[in-house]
Parts: C-alpha cells; sequence; structure tokens
C-alpha cells in the first residue's frame, strides 16, 4: 500500500474467470468512511497488453496512464478501481486452465469489465466506504468494453459512463486511419492497398495469404501475422460498432476527448457525441470535454517525439481531465 498526502492505494486482486488480476484501489487520504466520497469509478483499461498501471512491459513502453488518472480522481474525492489486461507482462495469472482459455476474447473482455465492477463494489463495502454514484469510465478500445457493460444487465447501476478517447468505429478502420503514422507518404498508397486486402481477408475469415505477412510494421503484415486466436478478437471487436453502443446508452455520459490525440483524433469524439444527442433526452445527458493540447494518453509532450516516444511518455495525465471528470460527477 502507497499511501501519500491526497490518496491511498491498496494492491487487490481481480479473481475472474479463472484469471488472478492485478487491480488497485484508490481512495481519497484522509477520508472520513461516515461521509460518501463523490463516487466510485470503474477504469476499464484500452487495447494491448497493459498492467495495473496503465504501462506496456512487453513494449518497454511506461506511461502509466491509469495510475495517473486515478490517482488525480483519488485526490479529488473519487474511488477509483483499476485492473490489468490479459496478456504477458501485465501480471494477469490463469488458475484455471480451461475457464481463462474461454475468456481470452472479444466478449471476454466484457465479462472481465462487469466482473471487475462488481469486484470493486465488494472492496468498498469491505472497507465501510460509502459512494454517492457508481461510474464507468473506459480509455480508447476500453470506452468500447465500458458502453457494453453498461448497456447490459452486468451494468445496472452504473449512475453515469465516461468515454475517454473512445473510437467511433471498429479497430480495423482504426487501423487504417493510423497507416500514415508509421508509413512515409510515398509508400501511404501501397501500404492502405495491402491492409484494405488483409482486412477484407480476416473480415470473411478467409486464410490470408502469407505474402501480405511479409514487411514487419503495424499494418497490413502484423494482421496476416497474427495468430487465429488474435485474428478472431479483431474481427469480433471490429463488428462492434461503437456509435450502436452509444445510441443505446441510457445513462448520463461525458466524452473525453484530446486535442492532439493522433490514436483516435477528434472526430471520433465528435462522432460519438452526435450520437449520444441523438437519443432520448440527449442533450440534458450527454457533455463533451475537449482538452486542447493533449495525446491519446491524455498529456502534453514535448514537439519532436516519435509516435512511439509520444505514446509511452512518463508525464503525469494532464490535471484537465481530471478536473473536468470531476466536475461532471458532481453535477450528476
Amino acid at each position: 500500500m502507497t499511501d501519500t498526502a491526497s490518496f491511498v492505494e491498496h494492491a487487490c486482486t481481480l479473481a475472474a474467470a479463472g484469471w488472478e488480476i492485478p487491480a488497485a484501489l484508490s481512495l481519497p487520504a484522509p477520508h472520513d468512511t461516515a461521509m460518501p466520497l463523490a463516487s466510485a469509478v470503474l477504469l476499464v483499461p484500452g487495447s494491448l497488453f497493459s498492467d495495473v498501471n496503465g504501462d506496456y512491459p512487453a513494449w518497454n513502453s511506461f506511461p502509466h496512464v491509469y495510475a495517473h488518472l486515478a490517482q488525480q480522481l483519488s485526490a479529488r474525492g473519487h474511488a477509483v478501481y483499476r485492473f490489468a489486461k490479459l496478456g504477458p507482462g501485465t501480471g494477469s495469472v490463469p488458475v484455471d486452465a480451461e475457464r481463462s482459455a474461454m475468456v481470452k476474447t472479444w466478449d471476454g473482455r466484457r465479462l472481465i469489465a462487469a466482473a471487475a465492477l462488481e469486484a470493486m463494489r465488494r472492496e468498498l463495502a469491505s472497507r465501510g466506504v460509502q459512494v454517492a454514484r457508481t461510474i464507468g469510465a473506459g480509455h480508447s478500445e476500453g470506452a468500447v468494453v465500458v458502453s457494453g457493460v453498461a448497456t447490459s444487465a452486468l451494468g445496472a447501476g452504473l449512475d453515469g459512463v465516461v468515454l475517454l478517447a473512445g473510437p467511433s468505429v471498429g479497430i480495423l478502420q482504426i487501423m487504417r486511419e493510423q497507416a500514415h503514422l508509421s508509413t512515409p507518404p510515398e509508400q501511404l498508397d501501397d501500404a492502405k492497398r495491402k491492409l484494405d486486402d488483409v482486412i477484407g481477408y480476416l473480415r470473411r475469415d478467409e486464410p490470408i495469404p502469407a505474402e501480405l505477412a511479409q514487411g514487419g510494421g503495424m499494418g497490413a503484415a502484423a494482421l496476416a501475422s497474427m495468430p487465429e486466436e488474435a485474428r478472431r478478437y479483431m474481427r469480433d471487436s471490429d463488428a462492434t460498432d461503437p456509435r450502436a453502443l452509444a445510441a443505446r446508452l441510457t445513462q448520463p455520459v461525458l466524452v473525453v476527448q484530446g486535442g492532439n490525440d493522433t490514436s483516435v483524433p477528434a472526430h471520433h469524439g465528435e462522432a460519438l457525441v452526435e450520437t449520444l444527442l441523438g437519443r432520448e433526452r440527449g442533450d440534458s445527458r450527454t457533455e463533451y470535454l475537449f482538452v486542447p493540447g493533449v495525446t491519446h494518453m491524455f498529456k502534453v509532450v514535448p514537439a519532436g517525439l516519435t509516435g512511439q516516444e509520444e505514446f509511452g511518455y512518463p508525464g503525469a495525465t494532464d490535471a484537465r481531465v481530471a478536473e473536468g471528470i470531476d466536475r461532471w460527477i458532481r453535477k450528476l
């Protein structure tokens, strides 16, 4: 347990579907348990193999994004429960071979997030912590996951949803949009054609020709080189329409978008807001927090960094994000 002047952090284990998953509960410090906290926030991680702090050891990348955000929110009077992804370097351990294999899927992400919501409630109850509201928050791909939880019976009782840098389209279209980030301009047209070919094979669940797996990088070759389990995950994730889920959300929703987000640019946040405003009473149940100058990890980074350096930049998340979320929650 790490104690500071503004928050206290408890290490936890999320036992779910045959896995033991590192988790953490951040609470304000000091805290009078006779008084309810402003909220309990379940923080659902995004794509790739992130540990409980939002670091990516398998990539040697340590942005610490979820620890920063949880601690900043706790310092403002919120309980925050976060957890690691399944995968190498994250500390997640399978303890039941059969059950653990069944949730290494796209739908398994929603089931684990729902289990984390229940685990958060148990952790709070065991410490006698009362909260005024319960919020589901998801970052990037996690925004789609938390939307799936919030629109299901598993998410009953959520008082609000926060979509942090959430996409408005499936993962394969996001990859196509990102092609320019890792491809020289003179090679971009050819790279997109190759990526479109691979995406077509993957969506049709057809074998991908071996020659499309050559070349390395994060585009077509990466998709074509994936094992079948990973391809199935990508296919199922891509088939989930984030805007269709957003349209079904009955809770108040805050969309948080960074102005310098090159991974999920601002037009995605704007598209989600447009969908949310179209709901019944959408005007009163939708808010947009646009934070100029921050990246996908909600940080202001030095100029001149490569995409990978920007992704893993270790500085704290910008305080405007936690401040905006805090204000929105307290208005609910």
